[in-house]
């Protein structure tokens, strides 16, 4: 009973820091702190740390805990860095006198212009844009062609069997420029789809439309390629946020029930095709229901157990690749240790890489609590 009580006043606190500091909560005018708030903490983290710390989960991944005590380090260290991020947050909207309620009334309020007036700078811009948005198509073929295996095409010609060995090998088995892939086609085409829907939904011209449909297709590629799921729905939900700001939607419980439908559906879809069964589709622990409560979070709890007791804390190797490489240092990732330790068979084998979880892993991985403290303040 102490744990749910625990629990619940997490949440309210955390909820009222975060409702202060970002002007409020609401579905028909959605913030990042909503977004954050309730798929990162609540959904992906919160809901199953409290099901583990009960001993109710149900979750292999969890069943190879070595040291019962984890469940509860875990779960504290969830609460901590949920009710950290919220304070911060607050903190810094303090400090920099932001007066959020005002803010954000404001920005509602405000009307939605092009930055270019006249007809010369408007054409200067498409014509600019249209080049940095071939750019980014040609680098989305350029990533395909450079990719000795393609999850998405394997799973559209029929052949499911061997998709979980083939995401490995579309990551592992890339021959290109790595900038290319990761800046290019990943990070900048579903960036330009964004700011081409926005325009194509404010001019109503067809040569904005016809662009954002060609991107918006190369967009789904890059993004679901590899048969990664998440990205895609992150995808589109922006969509839904840029139209909700644009000032083309207005969402009610009939657009919530129309999207969430679809979102469904598109889980069922993957999750078929990767040979999940009807009965796991409502199963807490497993299918998409356990995917996105458990299965997510559960690794972190793998972390705190093996990480200051079995491995030493990794300290310099697990910070960014970013950092290290400037001083040609090798980085050395808890999520693949954490993989190798519970299934060092699917490594060898090629179809299991890293066990990636809330960021709360990585950084008890690299300084331990201390090191959840900072990553919490830094986020």
């Amino acid at each position: 009973m102490i744990w749910i009580l625990v629990w619940i006043l997490t949440l309210i606190i955390g909820v009222l820091l975060l409702h202060k500091s970002s002007g409020g909560f609401s579905i028909s005018k959605p913030n990042l702190h909503l977004v954050i708030f309730g798929y990162v903490f609540l959904l992906s983290s919160l809901i199953g740390s409290l099901l583990i710390v009960l001993d109710v989960d149900h979750s292999y991944i969890i069943n190879k805990l070595l040291f019962p005590e984890s469940r509860k380090l875990g779960f504290f260290l969830v609460c901590s860095s949920f009710l950290v991020f919220s304070f911060v947050t607050w903190i810094v909207s303090k400090i920099v006198g932001f007066d959020a309620p005002k803010e954000v009334n404001r920005y509602w309020k405000s009307p939605i212009n092009e930055v270019f007036d006249t007809i010369e700078n408007k054409k200067l811009f498409y014509v600019l844009f249209l080049s940095l948005s071939m750019i980014s198509i040609f680098s989305v073929i350029y990533t395909l062609l450079h990719t000795s295996t393609i999850p998405l095409f394997s799973a559209l010609l029929g052949h499911t069997a061997d998709l979980a060995k083939g995401r490995i090998d579309a990551k592992e088995g890339y021959t290109g420029i790595v900038y290319v892939k990761n800046i290019l086609a990943i990070g900048l085409t579903p960036l330009l789809s964004l700011v081409a829907f926005a325009y194509s939904l404010k001019t109503r011209l067809w040569k904005w439309r016809t662009l954002f449909a060609v991107l918006f297709g190369s967009s789904l590629i890059i993004l679901v390629y590899n048969f990664e799921k998440a990205p895609t729905l992150f995808y589109m939900i922006m969509l839904i946020l840029t139209s909700i700001y644009v000032g083309k939607l207005r969402l009610n419980l009939r657009w919530i029930a129309l999207f969430g439908a679809v979102g469904v559906v598109y889980i069922v879809v993957m999750y078929t095709l990767l040979g999940a069964s009807g009965s796991s589709f409502f199963n807490y622990s497993q299918g998409p229901i356990g995917r996105i409560i458990l299965t997510q979070i559960a690794p972190m709890y793998i972390f705190v157990d093996r990480f200051g007791e079995v491995y030493p804390f990794l300290h310099l190797y697990g910070l960014p690749d970013a950092i290290l490489q400037m001083y040609d240092v090798n980085q050395l990732r808890g999520a693949r240790v954490i993989m190798m330790d519970l299934f060092p068979e699917k490594v060898q084998e090629g179809t299991a890489g890293v066990l990636n979880t809330l960021y709360v892993g990585e950084a008890f991985a690299t300084y331990g609590v201390w090191g959840v403290m900072l990553a919490s303040v830094y986020l």
